[in-house]
């Protein structure tokens, strides 16, 4: 009889343990996102930008395997601070970007640097002819991290991109064109981007993608904000949805089994 009372002690001292354990694990997990979060904004590469608002909120979902995804926004989420990959078993980052302006005498040494090396390319120069007849205007893009000398004539432009590479002390020119053709393409790539985000808030796409974690989006504009977006999962269309972006209403959606 006094066998059985130690094993059922035993025994429910096991299941009060695991439980105990289940409850600290749960606690664990529902605390890496704040640490993350934490463990990125005290880094170096965060910790000088991210002072600049006071108020910043972070935010992280686990991305693949190890790997956290870990991104910054301002008060009320006005402003988009930067993002971090984290490996969470070894705290390293596997990329991140912090769109902040580069220093006053970082900024004019670069600017001087590749408005030369701009100068000194044939293709620049056959575009140009006689550079002294254009405007030009000189450009640290924070957020692509890369230059933009970009030269004005009348209702003509011509655009250079230009990355600075650190390791080697040097700049390169990435692309040359016309930026009213840059800036249509990005702005119809906004606009798919929008239709997408917009299809994706529609009534049963959630269940309709359960189970499928390769799943693509494809979308056609149909014209005047109308945009139709598909979903799929190799050759199975899963979802359907017609998006109206300029009055942020989806029109039409179901799923496609």
């Amino acid at each position: 009889m006094r066998t059985m009372r130690v094993l059922w002690i035993i025994v429910l001292l096991s299941i009060v343990f695991t439980g105990v354990l289940f409850s600290v694990q749960a606690q664990d997990e529902e605390a890496t996102e704040d640490n993350l979060v934490e463990l990125v904004a005290l880094s170096p590469e965060f910790a000088d930008w991210l002072a600049n608002y006071p108020d910043w909120i972070g935010q992280g979902w686990q991305s693949d395997g190890d790997y956290w995804y870990i991104e910054f926004y301002s008060a009320d989420w006005e402003e988009w601070l930067g993002y971090a990959t984290v490996n969470v078993v070894t705290k390293e980052f596997a990329d991140y970007l912090v769109p902040s302006p580069l220093p006053p005498e970082e900024f004019q040494e670069g600017q001087a640097r590749v408005t030369e090396l701009v100068l000194h390319d044939p293709e620049v120069l056959a575009r140009l002819v006689e550079p002294l007849l254009w405007d030009v205007y000189v450009d640290f893009n924070r957020w692509d991290r890369v230059w933009e000398v970009t030269y004005y004539r009348g209702v003509n432009a011509v655009r250079v991109i230009c990355t600075y590479h650190p390791e080697e002390d040097y700049f390169s020119i990435d692309s040359i064109g016309d930026p009213n053709v840059f800036d249509e393409e990005t702005a119809f790539e906004d606009a798919r981007s929008e239709a997408i985000s917009l299809a994706y808030t529609a009534d049963g796409v959630d269940a309709a993608l359960e189970g499928y974690d390769d799943w693509t989006t494809y979308s056609e504009h149909l014209g005047d904000g109308i945009w139709t977006v598909e979903f799929a999962a190799g050759d199975q269309e899963l979802f359907f949805a017609q998006v109206d972006i300029e009055n942020d209403v989806v029109l039409e959606a179901g799923a496609s089994r």
